[in-house]
């Protein structure tokens, strides 16, 4: 039963995709915290180590705009922020691409302009080291969407890892989550790797062949695994395993609806068992604490505590040694 590194990525955000007006209150960054608070003396007794989520935070313009200020949730939530830290848990950013259309009153993606998306990196690399006083190390990218161009503008910005790649999703052309609508499709992640990895210069799915191939980012991808192939009939498992058909991983997100929650950490504990490297990446949104998402999430979380894969998981800084042990040793 050996240990299994783990990210918990919890995104900072507003309760709704589209906030309402008045600066609604982020309820769910609240009952998350709570709930990492509940959680954390049973998961450290289960595993014998203490247990340290990644928060990354909203700082991009767009919250600027409905907030009145890019730092809205340090500023409003000092208390619970400063609670976290006092745990020693870590933090980074997590950019949404959102810009506002003044002529149809709608907020939507900007995936297409270079110029934009650095634009929110920089909002966001400036507020995190305003708040904190440090620059941020850690990202992950909103709206499922990670390009050569955010991801070389995060390096020159001295981002060292991101956590955003899904594999198995393939792009998408419409999401909540662009708002009212998104100028290019998400990132097909669909070939990514499914473990850690420094990406290639040529090409950013890839893992790199070389110290002088290698981009200077770890990218630790969420976990997948195709969980339709393990609880098929045990005849078309055989049959997929002699025609060599090829495996359809799919993330195993927590807010996803699933059979139970026994279930869904037994699938985890295939994925890290099974998968190229043995390793666990989670995340979840910090959506309002009555919404089917938050629930759902709740109830895979609060289930953790009785199931075995409970001993097993660490809860790391996703720059950890023990994810960095994962990679090949490439220069940054």
């Amino acid at each position: 039963m050996k240990p299994i590194p783990t990210i918990l990525r919890l995104d900072v955000e507003p309760d709704e995709f589209e906030p309402g007006p008045d600066r609604p209150p982020w309820t769910g960054f609240v009952a998350m915290v709570n709930l990492i608070e509940r959680l954390r003396a049973p998961l450290a007794d289960r595993s014998g180590v203490a247990v340290h989520p990644t928060w990354f935070f909203r700082f991009d313009p767009d919250i600027e705009r409905l907030y009145g200020r890019s730092d809205f949730v340090v500023d409003t939530y000092g208390a619970q922020i400063d609670q976290l830290r006092t745990h020693g848990d870590q933090f980074g950013i997590h950019p949404h691409h959102y810009r506002w259309d003044a002529e149809r009153c709608v907020s939507y993606s900007d995936h297409a302009d270079t110029a934009w998306t650095n634009h929110c990196l920089d909002i966001s690399v400036h507020t995190f080291e305003q708040c904190f006083g440090e620059p941020p190390r850690r990202a992950s990218q909103g709206s499922y969407f990670l390009s050569d161009a955010v991801a070389d503008h995060a390096i020159s910005l001295g981002i060292e890892v991101d956590v955003t790649a899904e594999p198995g999703l393939p792009a998408l052309q419409h999401s909540n989550s662009f708002r009212a609508y998104a100028t290019a499709p998400s990132t097909d992640f669909c070939e990514y790797p499914r473990r850690p990895y420094y990406p290639s210069r040529a090409n950013l799915g890839a893992p790199a062949r070389s110290a002088d191939d290698a981009r200077s980012m770890l990218i630790v991808p969420l976990t997948s695994y195709d969980y339709n192939r393990a609880y098929g009939p045990w005849y078309k498992r055989v049959a997929k395993k002699i025609v060599r058909w090829p495996y359809q991983h799919v993330p195993l997100n927590p807010w996803d609806e699933w059979p139970s929650p026994e279930t869904y950490w037994d699938l985890v504990a295939r994925a890290a068992d099974e998968g190229p490297a043995r390793y666990v990446a989670l995340a979840i949104r910090t959506d309002a604490p009555g919404s089917a998402k938050h629930l759902r999430a709740r109830a895979l979380l609060d289930h953790l505590r009785t199931h075995p894969i409970s001993r097993r998981l660490r809860f790391v800084d996703p720059l950890s040694p023990e994810i960095r042990a994962l990679v090949p040793s490439y220069p940054r």
